[in-house]
């Protein structure tokens, strides 16, 4: 009787007790070593500090081990968009599928771990390459693991690996193994001298590539970084040029529409390079580099002319001087005229005033000198001296300024630009005037714009003067948005001055993000 007493409590422990009283817990176990899992996650999950997390069905034991391996902020079935790390586990691939479809696997810094609490062959969805697009993948199973290949590697392949040592992705300079990029430029000195081309249809795109044997074509800073970077990362390329009518595009809505920025938002082209500002229009559809420098707008302006104006023949003399001696000789005018009516032995031909006002001024200038005037003998005399005095410090003055004529104001300033009636133009598509000038200046700068139809019409403008030629300097060295001969400018006598109505940095190429 005793017995069955005994056996009634242990069945009623079992069945009443609670989780902890259970003396064999199966969700304890992991077929999943702590060092081998802390390794996949640590080269799974490089420089992460938090993670997004989707787990479905009943796996607590692996969640449960992930969550104290790696030791960092996690979010569970929602995303964090400043976390590029997602960590997805669950039993049924299909599950797995749809987690990775809601991830943005275009943004190449995704890192993705992925563990298959169960046993998959190497024809499973998983291994859909095209489900992952520029995400770093590792895939670990109770069948093995896999670890999806570099994103910049055609085509990408899952590889099955041995150590978790190999699921570790490239970081820093990487090797593209040959790869062949597509690349866009465009002729703009000094940065690329590249203008001579063949059309040719690559993967189903027509475009423009270049193709000059001539060495000075293949010259230009940015040309010249970007064959460095070829042979650094052992990638082979072909360049072309933009397309849609602009040199880099527009934004229209939610795409971007012709030049290099459109070539690498459509996937025509891998990289970019030629003067490419890093702006936040840009950086919203592709990649952009680290800028590496930094530009400014300047304009080539006409040199100041001389001023031609027969009233500068009174500069020599300021205003002050002038009143002071039209007033002395007014005043001495009347004094003698007065002096000859009371004093009978001045001559009688000053009594008239004007014939006084006349002979005293021709006295002053020395252009009358009788030797004997009675009554006004030394007061002429003074009169004399005063002349002599006045006319030498007018005649001096008047030889410097000739030999240092006065010239017109210099355009040092945007607005000293705007307050001329200088114009400005450049060939090709009108430019954007939100990324050329600041708010303030952009509505004039608009207006003074005269755009180019060709290398003739340019050279007319320039002829005619009162024109303006947009550009950048480098290194001392002023370069035109557009060709411009070198007799043009010795012809007109310009000089460049530093106008800057904005700065912006360059990056040498925009990697494209999808």
């Amino acid at each position: 009787m005793w017995k069955c007493a005994v056996l009634v409590y242990l069945v009623a422990s079992f069945v009443g007790g609670d989780r902890s009283d259970v003396l064999i817990d199966i969700e304890g176990s992991s077929w999943l070593q702590n060092e081998h899992l802390g390794e996949m996650i640590d080269h799974s999950f490089e420089g992460s500090r938090c993670c997004n997390v989707f787990v479905k069905g009943d796996n607590r034991a692996l969640f449960r081990q992930f969550i104290e391996l790696y030791g960092h902020d996690y979010t569970l079935g929602a995303i964090n968009r400043k976390c590029y790390a997602y960590f997805l586990l669950a039993k049924d691939p299909a599950h797995l599928i749809a987690g990775i479809a809601k991830i943005p696997t275009i943004i190449a810094l995704t890192q993705i771990l992925v563990i298959v609490d169960a046993e998959i062959t190497e024809n499973s969805r998983l291994f859909n390459v095209s489900f992952y697009k520029n995400a770093n993948v590792n895939i670990i199973s109770r069948s093995g693991m896999w670890s999806l290949s570099e994103m910049f590697l055609r085509p990408r392949i899952f590889k099955n690996v041995v150590r978790p040592s190999d699921m570790r992705h490239s970081r820093g300079i990487v090797n593209l193994e040959g790869r062949q990029l597509q690349v866009a430029t465009f002729y703009v000195p000094p940065l690329s001298y590249l203008s001579t081309s063949d059309n040719k249809t690559v993967e189903q795109v027509e475009g423009e590539f270049f193709s000059s044997n001539n060495p000075l074509e293949w010259d230009g800073v940015e040309v010249k970084l970007f064959m460095m970077m070829a042979k650094r990362l052992n990638f082979t390329w072909m360049i072309r040029k933009p397309n849609g009518g602009y040199r880099y595009g527009r934004a229209r809505n939610s795409t971007w529409e012709g030049g290099m920025i459109g070539q690498l938002f459509r996937k025509e082209v891998d990289l970019a390079f030629g003067g490419i500002w890093f702006m936040h229009d840009p950086y919203r559809y592709v990649n952009l580099s680290v800028p590496w420098y930094q530009v400014s707008i300047h304009f080539l302006v006409p040199r100041p002319q001389p001023i031609t104006n027969f009233w500068a023949l009174t500069r020599p003399i300021t205003v002050h001087v002038w009143i002071a001696v039209v007033t002395t000789v007014i005043v001495q005018s009347l004094h003698v005229w007065v002096k000859a009516w009371i004093n009978p032995k001045v001559p009688s031909r000053f009594r008239s005033f004007a014939n006084t006002l006349t002979e005293l001024i021709g006295r002053l200038v020395g252009l009358w000198a009788p030797q004997k005037t009675d009554g006004l003998r030394v007061q002429l005399h003074l009169w004399h001296f005063a002349g002599l005095l006045i006319v030498t410090a007018y005649c001096s003055s008047l030889a410097a300024r000739l030999t240092t004529p006065d010239y017109e104001n210099r355009i040092d300033t945007p607005d000293q630009f705007l307050k001329t009636n200088l114009t400005w133009g450049r060939e090709g598509p009108i430019p954007k005037f939100d990324d050329y000038f600041e708010e303030k200046y952009r509505e004039k700068m608009m207006r003074k714009f005269k755009s180019e139809k060709s290398l003739d019409d340019r050279k007319e403008k320039i002829d005619r003067g009162n024109y303006a030629i947009v550009g950048r300097i480098i290194n001392c060295i002023f370069f035109p948005e557009n060709d411009v001969s070198a007799s043009d400018l010795r012809s007109d006598e310009r000089t460049f001055r530093k106008i800057l109505p904005l700065i912006r940095d360059s990056a040498l190429a925009c990697v494209v993000t999808q």
